[in-house]
């Protein structure tokens, strides 16, 4: 009972510790440690590189309690003393996208940290209009729903993304 094997902890780290929730009991921002170490996990598993950039953008979206757009990066980047044309940024934050580390609001082309990079889920975004807080909840069935109602009328679906616009707690209650 008391020895666990090097893999059995591996995969421990690799769990969600809040499995069953409809959304993270923490903010990616308050993890950001616990994060990164996942994400290096996951790139040497995958056999993916994990540059030193794409480490620091990956660190910066963690790290910002608001999701980042590319030219706020890049400024992040700079007061960091590391500069970087926005082409490389863009490369950075697509290779964190693939990996299922980074979600990329189409509303306002922001990123943040996803909650469950360990594996592919169904995300709903709750977008605050007011503050720009942003919440990922899980889902059930809203994509299978999507993917359904497009093969009727015989629309091939590449990607999808659901972005809700409101208020959260903190600006509907003022």
């Amino acid at each position: 009972m008391g020895n666990i094997t090097k893999e059995q902890q591996q995969k421990a780290a690799d769990q969600c510790r809040h499995v069953g929730d409809i959304s993270c009991v923490e903010p990616s921002c308050k993890q950001v440690e616990d994060f990164m170490l996942q994400a290096e996990r996951l790139c040497i598993k995958r056999e993916q590189r994990f540059t030193d950039l794409r480490k620091q953008v990956l660190s910066l979206v963690c790290q910002s309690e608001q999701p980042l757009g590319a030219y706020a990066l890049l400024d992040l980047m700079k007061d960091s003393g590391r500069s970087a044309a926005p082409p490389t940024v863009y490369r950075a934050l697509d290779f964190l996208q693939e990996q299922g580390f980074v979600h990329r609001l189409a509303s306002n082309n922001t990123y943040l940290a996803c909650a469950h990079p360990q594996h592919q889920h169904e995300a709903v975004f709750l977008v605050c209009k007011k503050c720009g807080n942003t919440q990922e909840l899980h889902t059930d069935g809203i994509y299978k729903a999507v993917e359904s109602r497009a093969k009727k009328v015989k629309f091939k679906v590449e990607h999808t993304s659901v972005e809700v616009a409101g208020l959260c707690v903190n600006c509907h209650e003022v």
